[in-house]
């Protein structure tokens, strides 16, 4: 049996060459006390792996040949939020390998329950030029305002997170952030939109706090927003979270014939300490697409459904 170690077969080799290719043309370069590459990704069921070059018929699909291009994905970042990784995180441990010993990551435990989907949040860094600053939490909403919430009808969340909502305080060049990172039920349109709203005013109340420690707070995740201009959209925005104009107009998803606005990178305008320089979504179909020969859903299954949100600040 093959190892994600092993030096993969000659046409494995050349389908890297290839994204390594397309994604020094398309991502910015790491640069130590210049930038912080900060990326979320929904990478789909990631979980168990194949270890095999080709998964074939086998399951689960995501092989070798996939986990490798995946880690070339995301050592492009220095911090990435992951969400869907499953119970089992055979892929993740495997991806760490790859990745070498200055990487570092924190994850939460599984969600429970039909609505967790038997999922964590991660979070994935380069310990070469990140450093934790000592908080890791997730958020849960208190009960006395859960009671309240159900004696109302202005559509305010009556239940927990379906997935609790995950934060981390990270240290680059001298300046201190928090991420916060979580997957939003996809459920239904109106289902969403509590998550959303109750997630808007928790960042707000927070954020407010934090300035008085010189912090600054960014929310990215997959939040399941339809487009801008939706109800999901404005749920999300409805205190004041900023979405840059160039992460406005890109698609997120694999699939051509459904637009998605499902993942952000959003913050608070003029209330972060590092300076926002631009962004985008790495778009991996036309490479791997070409060199597999994959329909779009079988490249979901492999890679992911998501692509890669990013954004680049200068520290």
């Amino acid at each position: 049996m093959p190892k994600i170690t092993d030096t993969p077969p000659v046409a494995v080799q050349q389908e890297l060459g290839m994204l390594r290719e397309d994604l020094e043309a398309t991502i910015p370069a790491k640069k130590l006390d210049q930038n912080v590459l900060i990326c979320t990704w929904n990478i789909r069921a990631f979980g168990g792996l194949t270890e095999q070059w080709d998964a074939e018929n086998r399951s689960p699909k995501r092989d070798l040949q996939s986990l490798l291009c995946i880690v070339e994905v995301l050592k492009r970042f220095d911090i990435i939020a992951v969400q869907e990784v499953t119970g089992d995180f055979k892929a993740l441990r495997h991806a760490l390998k790859l990745l070498g010993p200055h990487w570092s990551f924190l994850m939460t435990d599984v969600t429970k329950g039909s609505r967790g989907n038997g999922e964590r949040l991660a979070f994935l860094f380069d310990t070469r030029k990140v450093k934790l600053s000592g908080l890791a939490c997730e958020i849960v909403i208190p009960d006395e305002v859960l009671e309240r919430n159900k004696l109302l009808d202005d559509g305010s969340l009556r239940r927990q997170f379906a997935r609790t909502p995950y934060a981390v305080s990270f240290l680059v060049g001298g300046r201190t952030f928090v991420l916060l990172t979580l997957h939003v039920l996809f459920g239904t349109v109106e289902e969403r939109i509590p998550e959303l709203r109750a997630i808007a005013d928790w960042i707000r109340e927070w954020a407010d706090e934090l300035h008085g420690w010189d912090h600054s707070l960014i929310a990215l995740g997959d939040f399941n927003i339809v487009k801008a201009g939706d109800p999901t959209y404005d749920a999300f925005i409805s205190r004041g979270l900023h979405v840059p104009a160039d992460l406005q107009d890109i698609d997120r998803t694999v699939f051509k014939k459904s637009y998605s606005f499902y993942d952000q990178i959003a913050w608070f305008e003029g209330e972060v300490s590092l300076t926002y320089n631009r962004g985008g979504a790495y778009d991996f179909r036309d490479t791997m697409l070409v060199a597999r020969g994959y329909t779009n859903s079988e490249l979901s299954w492999r890679i992911s459904d998501h692509f890669p949100l990013w954004a680049e600040f200068r520290t």
